[in-house]
């Protein structure tokens, strides 16, 4: 590389670190454990070095490639049960050093030291990734992209980690393995579509980092709301995270608890077939709306990389993704619900089904599916909570 490409090379990798210092620099009056965090950072770095070697050889044993173009059952397996297992437990390792020692004073330590170890994991990610590679290209919009995505998907653990500080084993709870088991098929889904697809495929990889990204901000939100002194979380929470109006997560957990009237499974399995009904009725509207318009759909086969391909893969993802509010306001009104935990487990019944038959259909899409069902989920309740009947 010339001495343009290494420059761009340095900055792109010390963008993660960058952004975890200032975090720190910020928050220099409510946290003193700094060097915890960088600690945690340096030990994140350190655990891509394994990640790097194990998977470098199991891809010349077996042929595989995580981040090729094409993606088959076998590929499909490694990626969810291999590489993104492996990548987002190293992230873990990196921290549990910290939950051993109890350095957690107040739950948002949990989702710092979570954030640190994604850092500097990424931070080395990228120096591999970009290394040898011509520079400037489009292989940094990529390496970037995954910064705070590796960010936001290790703070839905660093979340369950905060929650349960003061439990004996912190990192073996029954909150943490769920939301470790989402941060990691979430991960494996992201690196896919941004590392091995064309860069088309970005589009959907934009909507499912806001969505997780704001996940984050309110679990982040919440256990500010937990710390030690009620004044002091409230003077955090308005330095750090002003108040934009989003419901906290104690609402949204009322919102899904049962009410007096039982939960019917002929409700369920009614829901889910509303929101089968409506996405395919959003879907054929899409592509009438297309022709009619000109747009091509067969350019998204043919591998464009202009807005001839962007243009209907970006209606037929806005198609699906707004049925889903539809349908959950359609399921509550009709059950006369007094919460959204019937049109939730719809619309989950729904994406559970879809992503079967995508996987029997074509491996690939389940990658774009499971991406976009948490985005999907959360739209059909929030489709719900505005049709509940209180």
């Amino acid at each position: 590389m010339n001495a343009a490409a290494v420059l761009i090379w340095l900055a792109t990798v010390a963008a993660p670190i960058g952004a975890l210092s200032a975090a720190l620099v910020a928050s220099r009056r409510l946290y003193g454990r700094r060097r915890f965090a960088i600690g945690t950072a340096l030990l994140g770095a350190l655990a891509y070095l394994p990640a790097l070697l194990l998977e470098g050889f199991l891809q010349r044993w077996q042929g595989l490639d995580k981040n090729a173009a094409t993606l088959d059952a076998i590929t499909l397996v490694y990626l969810f049960v291999v590489a993104a297992p492996l990548e987002q437990g190293l992230k873990v390792a990196a921290v549990a050093p910290i939950a051993r020692l109890r350095a957690m004073d107040e739950p948002f330590d949990g989702l710092v030291y979570a954030a640190a170890a994604a850092f500097g994991f990424v931070s080395a990610h990228n120096a591999v990734y970009l290394w040898g590679r011509p520079l400037p290209s489009f292989d940094i919009v990529r390496a970037l992209l995954a910064v705070p995505a590796h960010m936001v998907f290790a703070s839905l653990w660093g979340y369950a980690l905060g929650r349960e500080r003061e439990r004996k084993r912190p990192l073996g709870g029954r909150r943490f393995n769920a939301a470790w088991m989402g941060a990691m098929l979430l991960n494996g889904a992201y690196d896919y579509i941004v590392f091995a697809c064309r860069p088309v495929a970005l589009l959907v990889a934009a909507p499912m980092l806001l969505g997780v990204g704001f996940v984050a901000f309110l679990a982040a939100r919440d256990l500010l709301r937990r710390g030690a002194s009620p004044q002091s979380s409230r003077r955090r929470e308005r330095r750090f995270l002003p108040q934009l109006g989003p419901p906290s997560l104690g609402s949204v957990r009322e919102a899904l608890r049962r009410t007096e009237r039982p939960v019917t499974l002929s409700w369920i399995v009614f829901g889910a077939l509303v929101t089968v009904g409506v996405m395919t009725t959003t879907l054929a509207l899409a592509v009438a709306l297309g022709h009619r318009f000109g747009v091509d759909f067969a350019a998204v086969d043919r591998g464009d990389a202009s807005a001839a391909a962007a243009a209907p893969l970006l209606l037929l993802v806005a198609a699906a993704i707004a049925a889903f509010p539809l349908a959950g306001y359609l399921v509550a009104r009709a059950s006369s619900t007094g919460s959204v935990l019937e049109p939730a487990a719809s619309a989950a019944l729904a994406i559970l089904g879809s992503l079967v038959l995508l996987g029997l259909a074509a491996p690939v899409a389940v990658v774009f599916a499971t991406a976009l069902a948490p985005i999907a989920f959360s739209l059909a309740c929030a489709g719900a909570w505005i049709g509940t009947t209180r």
